[in-house]
């Protein structure tokens, strides 16, 4: 006799603990079918891959590879020193520039990275991000930027393992991601 399930493989239950989170679960549960819908047009953005070379150094990739062929790629580095202001001027600079044609290259470590980033995503530009966090063969692109990945217009590269707790950026780690955009920004 063969033993049924009631769930299928994979499945994700939680404990709710109050009436908003529910609410957050049935938007997330009335999405599914077009979520699904989009991973089977596109499955080869949402598939983990593992020893991707770039530039000399391995990743692990999810998203849009083909954004790495693109012959104008551009590197979104700004100091923590930048005022408001400055960061502003920055977002409009590389927001031209992605209009304009290139693909944007960015760790996001420093509030002006990080405001390019969210602003590039907002503005449905395409954007290579390089995070500190590896991934697991059951990674997948976080909420905000599952669109852009099934867009095509979005790749995370992970340059180290998959740790299951984060240990905190260090000095080194940033110039690293650094050297590192500053390389696939040049290819």
């Amino acid at each position: 006799m063969e033993k049924a399930t009631l769930w299928e493989r994979g499945y994700n239950d939680r404990i709710l603990h109050n009436y908003s989170t529910l609410d957050k679960w049935k938007a997330y549960l009335r999405d599914n079918p077009r979520r699904l819908a989009i991973k089977r047009a596109h499955p080869d953005f949402f598939r983990v891959r593992f020893g991707l070379t770039v530039a000399g150094q391995t990743y692990a990739a999810i998203g849009n590879r083909f954004l790495l062929n693109h012959p104008l790629k551009l590197q979104v580095q700004c100091s923590r020193r930048l005022t408001e202001e400055e960061i502003q001027e920055r977002v409009d600079f590389f927001l031209e520039q992605a209009r304009k044609g290139a693909v944007l290259v960015s760790p996001a470590i420093s509030p002006g990275e990080q405001a390019v980033m969210r602003a590039a995503i907002d503005a449905h530009l395409p954007l290579i991000f390089l995070t500190p966090w590896g991934f697991n063969t059951f990674s997948k692109p976080g909420h905000q930027y599952y669109e852009a990945c099934a867009a095509g217009r979005f790749l995370i590269l992970a340059p180290w393992e998959h740790q299951n707790e984060r240990v905190p950026l260090t000095r080194t780690m940033c110039l690293t991601l650094n050297s590192m955009t500053k390389a696939i920004g040049g290819l």
